[in-house]
This record gives structure tokens, sequence and C-alpha cells, in this order.
């Protein structure tokens, strides 16, 4: 393995790092591991022994932007109000932390819409990992529900439109609070469908 003076975790975080800055720069669709490295002052042969190539460097980008996100939508579950009132502020925070990175960080976002499209590894995991947050709040709003990962599944299908990142950056020009009243209306409707249904 290439020396670089840097402990493994140390180099994959600046690396991960770079490529955020230059995904900012040039965008996702011209980044490159030979300049990440050359930015890190490390050999290209270095970067490849932590990444398999840019798919993987861009995986590893995706990923730590989600994991920062995570932090954001495990406090929405565990935060105050009713399980119902939690699963509204999760959602609804999952939607603007999405519609806000769309506007801010264009060619991130990008990159996490080309993962998504590709169905990625990385998407997949925190896809299954909202799923299961989701089911911890129906279990809490609805203590009686037969299937609760099915139930996660019908509220994942159903706002779809409000999760999906194309279709987020196609509803940009909606304002906010017309798109969350939207989100808000179809979440009651399916809460109520489910208690009905338990």
């Amino acid at each position: 393995m290439p020396r670089t003076g840097l402990a493994p975790k140390e180099l994959r975080r600046r690396a991960i790092e770079a490529a955020i800055h230059r995904i900012k720069t040039v965008g996702y669709a011209k980044l490159r591991v030979t300049d990440v490295a050359a930015e890190l002052d490390v050999s290209h042969a270095a970067l490849y022994a932590h990444f398999s190539g840019k798919a993987d460097l861009l995986d590893a980008v995706v990923g730590h932007w989600l994991d920062v996100s995570q932090e954001d939508l495990r406090a929405a579950v565990s935060g105050r109000g009713t399980p119902e009132e939690r699963l509204e502020n999760w959602l609804i925070q999952r939607l603007r932390l999405k519609r806000e990175a769309a506007v801010k960080d264009p060619e991130l976002y990008e990159a996490y819409c080309h993962a998504s499209d590709r169905m990625r590894d990385v998407v997949q995991r925190h896809k299954m990992l909202w799923r299961d947050q989701i089911a911890v709040l129906i279990v809490q709003a609805i203590p009686d529900i037969k299937d609760p990962t099915h139930a996660a599944r019908l509220v994942q299908s159903a706002l779809y439109g409000f999760n999906h990142p194309r279709l987020v950056l196609d509803d940009l020009d909606t304002p906010s609070d017309e798109v969350e009243t939207r989100l808000r209306d179809v979440l009651h409707t399916l809460i109520a469908g489910l208690r009905v249904a338990s």
C-alpha cells in the first residue's frame, strides 16, 4: 500500500472533503480521482487503495452527505410531540434537507441524484434506515398495527413524489409551504387509513 503519511481514516476523510470541493468547483461529472490525489499531494495509487474508482469516491461523498443529514433526522425521531407529529416532522425535515441541498449545492445534489438513479448501495442502505425509522414512529402512533414494516413501505411509496431526488428538483419552483402542506395532507390520510386497517 502506498505511503501517504496519513492514517487510512484521515486520508479517506480528506479525500471526501477534497472531492466535495472539486464537485462544487467543476461539477460531479468532471470529478477525477487523479485530481483529488493531486489536491491532497498523494499518488493516485494511494487513493485507489481506498477507493476503487470514481464511482466509489462519489458513493463516499454521497454517503457523507446522507450521514450528516441523518443526524438531523434522528433528532426528529426522538424529539417532542406525539408519534404522528414526530413522523410528520421527520418527513418535513427530510424534504427540507433535500430542497435546501438542491438549491445551495446543486452539483453535490446532482451526485446524489446520480447515485439514486443507479440505485447505488449507499442510497439503498439509507432508504432502509429511513424505512426503519418510519416503522418505529408508526408503531408508536398506531400500537396495534400488524405489520409496521409494510406500513412504512406504504408511507414511503405514497410519499415518493416528496422523496425522490429528481422529483424534489421538479418541485423547486413550488413554494415550500405549499409542498409541505401537500405532504402533511397525504400523511394524515395515510395514518387515518392505517388506523382503520389495523
